[in-house]
């Protein structure tokens, strides 16, 4: 009996299924292989309508105003000019039809009682003022039709830099003319003092003409605001009912 157990044992150690064997894990082969989330390449995310307004904010060069802050301002400058222009140009006409008279006086001689060359200086005076208020509204009424066009933040800096160099040229003209003034009732004060007083007036002219431009290119410079650089509608109630109220 113990013999035989040993003889079975001797046998089953030497048969092939005791062998060992080693185990080798061997991964599975799927169909479909997922790749890992830094391999992936995901598509290029589009600026949304909010950032791109942003971005147009905050470059003012970018876009022009909105067409409600367009339209404000070309209203406001146009009807600041309405009053220069009438007064300007009120002034002009009686000035000079009493210059004409003061002048025409002298003509006929020195002794005349409308020839007194204080009045004719003073007319001079207030015909070039009201040249000034002129050329003030012309430049302002041009700086308003600039408004009410959609138009960049460079447009605007070279209507200022254009009625800078206007402004100064008129300045500059005007103390000329008015050092060159013919003093002195003399034979040739009347053949002087037409012309001298026709080239004040353009001077003045160009000088308001520049300082309305640079005045309406400024405001055209000036930053919208909040609530012009978006719409937005909400209901509200007035005593008649239910309205709408915009804010722009």
């Amino acid at each position: 009996m113990t013999l035989g157990s040993v003889l079975l044992g001797l046998s089953l150690v030497g048969s092939p299924m005791m062998s060992s064997r080693p185990f080798a894990c061997v991964p599975l082969a799927s169909s479909k292989s997922t790749p890992r989330a830094s391999d992936r390449t995901w598509p290029a995310r589009r600026p949304s309508r909010r950032t791109s307004a942003k971005r147009s904010l905050a470059n003012p060069s970018a876009a022009p105003l909105p067409t409600r802050a367009r339209g404000r301002r070309s209203a406001t400058l146009l009807a600041l000019s309405l009053p220069l222009l009438a007064t300007g140009s009120a002034l002009v006409v009686l000035r000079t039809r009493s210059f004409d008279r003061q002048v025409g006086s002298c003509a006929i001689g020195p002794a005349q009682p409308l020839c007194s060359e204080p009045a004719i200086v003073a007319h001079a005076h207030y015909g070039a003022a009201g040249a000034g208020l002129v050329g003030a509204g012309l430049g302002l009424v041009a700086a308003g039709v600039t408004a009410a066009v959609p138009v960049t933040r460079r447009a605007w800096l070279a209507e200022a830099i254009v009625g800078g160099a206007t402004l100064t040229l008129g300045a500059v003209w005007l103390a000329a003319e008015s050092a060159a003034y013919p003093r002195g009732l003399g034979d040739d004060y009347v053949a002087r003092v037409g012309p001298w007083f026709a080239r004040r007036a353009v001077a003045a002219s160009l000088l308001g003409a520049g300082l309305g431009l640079t005045l309406g290119a400024g405001v055209g410079l000036l930053p919208p605001s909040r609530a012009a650089r978006r719409s937005a509608w909400r209901p509200t109630l007035i005593p008649l009912g239910l309205g709408v109220a915009g804010r722009f």
